[in-house]
């Protein structure tokens, strides 16, 4: 009975260890200048939509234990409703890395990108092909890979912080994203 315990609690610690996401990111919808004629609701669900593709997305191969995760704070500020559920959008991207034994966060990345174009219709799936960036829609590919492009970013930076050359691998990713 007691190995069954322990070979359960083991097998446990290892699949919350495997899905262990490598962000823990927040990300805000502010629309406070887009027409009254747009449903606000469509943004808490765009708001919803993308903070889940962040956190539960599998970025890397590795592991993450929750007090290594990357703390990152995106806030999409919607300027304009360009019609056909087109938007014009600033992006604010902040992260921070845990500093090993202690209790502070180190800065990576403080970045505003005041040119973000999309399309979105409430519900749509928000889906991201690192083979195929543009899928069927350029326009509705573009803010999923704007975010996966500021995603390596942060993981460039912060494997960076730990070894030369480290984050290479997604500074690649992130050039590949916008080629």
């Amino acid at each position: 009975m007691l190995k069954r315990i322990v070979l359960f609690v083991t097998v446990l610690a290892v699949v919350q260890q495997v899905n262990a996401q490598e962000i823990q990111a927040r990300l805000t919808v502010v629309a406070t200048r887009v027409s009254t004629s747009v449903d606000k609701k469509i943004f808490q669900t765009l708001q919803t939509t993308l903070t889940n593709f962040l956190n539960n997305r599998k970025w890397t191969k590795d592991a993450f234990q929750a007090n290594e995760k990357i703390q990152c704070n995106f806030l999409l500020n919607i300027e304009q409703e360009m019609g056909n559920n087109m938007y014009k959008a600033s992006l604010t991207v902040q992260a921070a890395r845990p500093v090993f034994n202690s209790s502070y966060d180190s800065p990576l990345i403080n970045y505003i990108d005041d040119n973000v174009v999309f399309r979105y219709v409430e519900f749509q799936p928000v889906e991201f092909n690192e083979n195929r960036v543009q899928g069927s829609d350029p326009s509705v590919a573009n803010l999923p890979a704007v975010l996966a492009y500021y995603v390596n970013i942060i993981l460039g930076l912060d494997y960076g912080s730990f070894a030369l050359r480290g984050g290479d691998t997604y500074f690649q990713k992130a050039w590949n994203i916008v080629n």
